[in-house]
């Protein structure tokens, strides 16, 4: 206190100067950068709570209480426009749905935003760090370590997948009666995602499940919950204090820490091959190799953390992006197909059409209805609904802005930029005049939606196991085309209701009878 005295007054004047000559040249500078983009403010939300938004913070929690938050994003959007202006946590928040303005974000100007600050401190205990939460350097390590595996022609193992269906096929009624196929399809892709990840299959779709692997599976979908509950409370997650989620989250790190200190020790006996493999040239009589994702990465890698991070990681690694997605995505394809006993029929036609011959990929790939009814299943419950990025450095979306919400504007660093998968493949003028509609025939013909379709991501964050997840999803619903005459709704709510979680999913299930 006797060292301030001695300054008194003159240090408190030089030191307010200080900060309003940087406040000054600050909005000096800004101002610049709007006129020279001719840049003006978008629509507000309009707050009662203008400096911390906790009217927006408390709707949001009433309506995931609901399970109508998708919706809700949806209806504000239809109500502000594409794109608007909100307070989420004290921030400041740029809402947006508005293709160009995603393009932008995921693709052109993708380097001045990143995911880091939103989802780092959420995901940390469980998920570690990698693809999922980081951005820069840290992230394009990670992504290295998993897109060339992805990236190998021979990933796709159809006899693999076909021995855990056939054990699929067991557990399901054979007198039509009632079924809800959302924990079987579950099991379903975990033996499928964990025989490709680990090398080995859980074997959970067998009768007698092995007690490991269902301490594993409850313990991941526990951790996985909570970190939803966590990134939903964006920087107030370190609130969220749950004993069982710890917990979980020791049993699932666990479980991983085993398959890789097994996948190190296949390194040590295994890496001169890797360059053998890389001088060889492939040909039409080179025996295939059963593609394990994590001995790839421990060829690259041979960092026990390093390696756990990975497989724990959703949206880029097969875990969660495998047994999740692909399980999801059946689930919901065929919650729509049992709703509509024609279009399911038209899928059965196309499937009969290739006759008696086993199906391979070239046969898939021509399965044209099938791929529209995936695409439109996607497209109506995107698995990421929700997208959330942080602005690094001051920037521009190309539109938004302004009376007529088509001017640029002005983005400053530190602004949280939010988007809603769900209602950019509802809103859309492409998707009209029947948004909500489950119609495969819309992908007919030419119809390119281009960046008002994202339900992989987009851009350089585009999910790259997305060619494994179609392929699993398609071939699944060939095979139950061959096998089911008819799919008969046994839901009691006729409507999809949302379960958010990491991923998005019917929190009903779908109850469904199946008749051969």
């Amino acid at each position: 206190m006797g060292l301030l005295s001695g300054f008194g007054g003159p240090f408190v004047v030089v030191l307010a100067s200080y900060f309003l000559f940087s406040f000054v040249q600050t909005r000096r500078a800004i101002q610049r950068q709007k006129k020279q983009h001719a840049c003006q403010e978008p629509p507000n939300y309009p707050h009662r709570d203008p400096i911390f938004g906790s009217d927006l913070f408390r709707d949001n929690a009433e309506n995931s209480k609901k399970f109508r938050l998708l919706d809700t994003w949806t209806n504000r959007y239809k109500k502000y426009g594409e794109t608007f202006t909100a307070i989420f946590q004290g921030t400041q928040a740029i809402c947006t749905v508005d293709p160009k303005n995603l393009q932008a974000i995921t693709t052109i100007n993708f380097k001045d935003y990143g995911v880091q600050p939103m989802r780092r401190a959420a995901t940390l205990p469980f998920l570690g760090e990698g693809v999922f939460t980081m951005d820069g350097a840290f992230w394009e390590h990670s992504r290295a370590l998993i897109r060339p595996t992805f990236s190998k022609t021979n990933i796709a193992n159809l006899p693999a997948f076909e021995i855990n269906l056939q054990k699929f096929w067991d557990l399901l009624p054979k007198d039509g009666s009632t079924v809800d196929l959302k924990p079987l399809l579950c099991k379903l892709f975990i033996d499928t995602s964990t025989q490709f990840l680990f090398g080995e299959s859980m074997n959970i779709l067998d009768v007698k499940e092995p007690q490991r692997s269902q301490e594993f599976l409850d313990a991941f979908h526990y951790a996985q919950q909570g970190t939803g509950k966590r990134l939903q409370l964006g920087k107030l997650a370190f609130l969220y204090y749950d004993k069982k989620y710890y917990e979980s989250i020791k049993v699932a790190h666990a479980f991983a820490d085993y398959y890789v200190d097994k996948a190190i020790e296949y390194r040590k006996s295994h890496l001169g091959e890797k360059d053998a493999e890389a001088d060889s040239l492939p040909g039409d009589d080179a025996p295939e190799r059963n593609i394990v994702l994590l001995h790839e990465m421990a060829m690259e890698t041979d960092n026990p953390k390093d390696l756990r991070n990975q497989i724990m990681h959703g949206r880029s690694t097969v875990f969660l992006a495998g047994h999740e997605s692909s399980a999801i995505t059946i689930g919901n394809a065929i919650f729509q197909l049992s709703r509509h006993p024609g279009k399911w029929e038209k899928l059965r036609a196309e499937v009969r059409s290739l006759g008696s011959a086993p199906l391979t990929l070239d046969r898939l790939k021509s399965l044209k209805y099938i791929s529209n009814v995936i695409k439109e299943t996607v497209r109506l419950y995107p698995v990421a609904s929700m997208s959330t990025r942080m602005a690094y450095q001051d920037t521009i979306l190309p539109t938004g802005g302004g009376p007529t919400k088509t001017s640029p504007v002005f983005v400053r660093k530190g602004t949280i930029v939010m988007s809603s998968v769900f209602a950019l493949h509802r809103i859309g003028e492409c998707w009209k005049p029947d948004p909500e509609a489950f119609r495969p025939e819309r992908w007919e013909g030419d119809f390119q939606p281009g960046p008002n379709y994202m339900p992989f991501g987009w851009g350089v964050r585009t999910c790259p196991a997305r060619s494994l997840a179609e392929m699993e999803i398609a071939y699944t619903l060939a095979r139950m085309a061959e096998k089911y005459e008819r799919i008969e709704c046994r839901d009691e709510v006729v409507e999809w209701v949302e379960e958010l979680r990491v991923s998005t999913s019917s929190r009903n299930g779908t109850k469904v009878g199946l008749i051969a």
